[in-house]
């Protein structure tokens, strides 16, 4: 298997908050050097990375995945000195009593009202942001010295490996999905270094996909490329909600909004090489990237493939290798062989 648990990881441990994504882009910047040289990689005024891998006069396939993770933001700070927040993306709020996090660079945690102080009728509720507050331990003036309205709250999470094989999390979604296509790269690193590409990839690592694909809008205008294939994560089957299998393969996204002609590619080129994968159909969005993608500019040719985790937009989303290896793996097998094509 090309992917590596220990590399997942350290692409893990790099915080990457929507909007506040420039760690991250200068992480993924350095990996990237591995396929081209330094100048044909960026960092645009949105933190996108953009890296050009092989001639730039062939035809551009664009491999994307969003970046940025969910957070929440310092809103204010009452005169005990708690710290009031709201959310920056989709996160759960049931997660988040009792959370650890940092805060300027200060740990902290979320408080949780004990349960013997609870009024009747709030046991079974999820507070509102109007209710959630952070206690950074410190007395109100030293944490108005240290804290500023607008500061980013990083949620504190570890990355465990599970087994058989998968592992758990925060931020899988999506940069379990950076990790395929930097894991589709190295399956494709002969073909790069010997300049055997019939095309040119342009990677796109994409900022503030949880706040409406800001990033991608951006990044995908400046790159106008001919193709684009977007990687995201999807539902996994889990004890209380349907999905698709964890370990079952990457999931080939058929819709009215993609090009079928490329999807029917990416679905021939994982038969022709008997690799492991799933499938959904829907004639509406999909709530990613791929959306907004196709739209930019004179229009691009775009596709989706997801992977699946369960208990999405937690601190514990969690995920199965082998599914990541067939994102990967797909993604290299279409690269190889796209000239080839298929009838409609």
């Amino acid at each position: 298997m090309t992917a590596k648990f220990k590399d997942l990881e350290q692409l893990l441990l790099v915080e990457s908050e929507c909007g506040n994504e420039r760690e991250f882009s200068e992480y993924c910047a350095k990996l990237l050097e591995k396929y081209t040289e330094p100048e044909n990689i960026s960092i645009d005024r949105l933190n996108n990375v953009i890296a050009y891998i092989g001639d730039r006069s062939k035809k551009k396939i664009m491999l994307t995945a969003h970046m940025d993770e969910l957070s929440l933001m310092v809103t204010g700070i009452t005169d005990e000195g708690f710290l009031r927040v709201y959310r920056v993306g989709g996160v759960d709020r049931r997660t988040l009593l009792s959370a650890e996090v940092t805060v300027a660079g200060l740990n902290g945690i979320v408080c949780s009202t004990p349960p013997h102080l609870l009024k009747p009728g709030e046991a079974n509720k999820v507070p509102d942001y109007k209710d959630l507050y952070i206690d950074l331990g410190l007395k109100a003036e030293e944490v108005k010295k240290k804290v500023k309205i607008g500061d980013r709250v990083r949620i504190n999470a570890p990355v465990t490996e599970l087994l058989g094989g998968r592992f758990a999390s925060k931020a899988l979604d999506n940069k379990l999905c950076c990790f395929a296509i930097l894991t589709a790269l190295k399956k494709l690193k002969k073909l790069i270094d010997h300049k055997e590409l019939d095309c040119c990839i342009v990677v796109l690592f994409a900022s503030e996909e949880e706040v409406g694909s800001r990033g991608a809008t951006v990044g995908t205008y400046g790159i106008a490329p001919e193709e684009a294939i977007v990687l995201d994560v999807t539902f996994a089957k889990q004890a209380d909600a349907p999905g698709f299998g964890l370990g079952e393969g990457a999931v080939i996204e058929f819709s009215s909004f993609f090009d079928r002609k490329l999807m029917k590619a990416i679905d021939k080129a994982a038969k022709d090489n008997k690799i492991k994968h799933q499938y959904e159909a829907t004639g509406a969005a999909y709530g990613t990237d791929a959306d907004t993608v196709t739209l930019i500019g004179d229009g691009v040719k775009t596709g989706l493939i997801s992977v699946p985790i369960r208990y999405m937009h937690t601190p514990v989303e969690t995920a199965d290798m082998e599914d990541v290896e067939s994102a990967a793996d797909i993604l290299a097998a279409y690269i190889r062989t796209y000239e080839i094509g298929v009838e409609e």
